[in-house]
């Protein structure tokens, strides 16, 4: 076969795949058929290519003659686009034919149920409108109590036995917190104990009271322990008083140095006025301190 017969054989094969190929992309088959058609034209492409190959192989062996130099350069290069057209076109009827690949799932993770993602999570916060609402704050009640009793000993002071000390007291109640706001101790004529004097040292203090309904309507009687002791100097001295012992000191350990023991009783006098109290009443032995 001749040089110029080969290559109008190839141009023929390639002619006859692109109808073949326009036919198959016209035509009305199922997947199966198309596969069976896809796969011959693959063959004879398959055999188009080897023609190829081998007028390559004999043009390569023609490098040396001079003849027909036109034909050497435009026979591979019209084969060349004619194979390359040809595949192009088949790339896009692989297209056509390959079925679209599945979208690909994505994964969304389901939310814990409220129940577990609160144990997870720790306890939540309970709102500021789920708490209920608060009272309003009582107002401060106070009661000015008086006891009278009577020096049992004193030193570092004349104030014979059986003087008379009067303790006087500021008792104050809001709600459920009570406190002797002020407290002074009087024997004689001198003041030896009063709360507000200028502190100079230390203080260790406590206090409590008690309270009893008066022989009167609207009366109230009270009982009350204090303490303000620690080491000081300056005019501030220092004191324990527990009516319900019926006992009371007051001393000094600067100069001048002095200490003062009395008797006092258990209830103050009647005080008119309304309760301090929201515990429940105390009796004559101190309850309810």
């Amino acid at each position: 076969m001749t040089y110029r017969d080969e290559r109008d054989a190839l141009r023929g094969r390639i002619q006859g795949l692109e109808e073949d190929l326009q036919e198959a992309k016209q035509a009305q088959q199922d997947d199966a058929t198309k596969r069976a058609r896809i796969e011959q034209i693959e063959a004879r492409m398959r055999e188009t290519e080897e023609s190829l190959h081998a007028m390559r192989a004999e043009l390569a062996s023609m490098g040396g003659a001079q003849k027909q130099p036109q034909k050497k350069k435009s026979t591979p290069v019209f084969a060349i686009m004619g194979v390359m057209t040809l595949l192009g076109a088949m790339a896009g009827f692989f297209l056509v034919l390959t079925p679209a690949a599945p979208p690909t799932a994505t994964r969304v993770d389901t939310p814990h149920p409220p129940g577990k993602a609160a144990v997870d999570r720790g306890p939540v916060p309970e709102s500021p409108a789920d708490d209920p609402p608060q009272p309003p704050p009582l107002p401060a009640r106070q009661a000015k109590a008086q006891w009278t009793g009577k020096v049992t000993s004193a030193r570092g002071l004349a104030l014979p036995a059986g003087s008379r000390c009067t303790i006087d007291a500021t008792l104050e109640s809001t709600g459920e917190n009570k406190r002797v706001s002020e407290l002074s101790v009087k024997c004689g004529d001198k003041t030896i104990y009063n709360s507000n004097d200028k502190l100079e040292g230390m203080s260790m203090s406590g206090a409590g009271m008690a309270e009893e309904p008066g022989k009167e309507a609207g009366t109230f009687s009270y009982a009350v322990n204090y303490s303000d002791t620690g080491a000081r100097s300056g005019p501030r001295t220092q004191a324990t008083i527990d009516t319900t012992h019926q006992q009371g000191i007051v001393w000094s350990d600067v100069i001048p140095a002095f200490r003062v023991e009395f008797s006092v009783p258990t209830l103050s006098a009647q005080v008119k006025g309304e309760t301090l109290m929201s515990a429940k009443k105390t009796d004559n032995t101190g309850r309810g301190f």
